[in-house]
């Protein structure tokens, strides 16, 4: 009997221990070329064209900011970063934002 008690702790143990690792949703990064996104979209296009370059860019980079961080959330990505070179892996999203910004804005 004290058999069966061991074995049965010991695989509960581990089902606990193995539980989070097979359930746990894999995390994913998403990448965002600020350059790229402002050539696409023509929301901000019109922003930097008709305000003066720092009005233009605080502008934009809260609209950008607000747009990534819903639309990061809705697409279960765990990060969203501005791509550099040295960056490897991850998904580009700076398309399909700039077509979100343009529908909502």
């Amino acid at each position: 009997m004290d058999y069966y008690r061991k074995a049965a702790a010991v695989f509960i143990l581990v089902m606990t221990l193995v539980s989070p690792l097979v359930v746990a949703k894999p995390k994913r990064v998403a990448l965002l070329d600020v350059n790229a996104l402002a050539a696409q979209s023509k929301t901000l296009n019109s922003i930097k064209a008709n305000k003066t370059p720092q009005e233009a860019e605080a502008a934009i980079m809260q609209i950008i900011k607000k747009e990534a961080a819903a639309y990061a959330e809705n697409n279960n990505y765990s990060s969203v970063i501005t791509k550099h070179l040295v960056y490897q892996g991850g998904e580009d999203i700076s398309s399909a934002l700039a077509k979100k910004i343009d529908k909502e804005n």
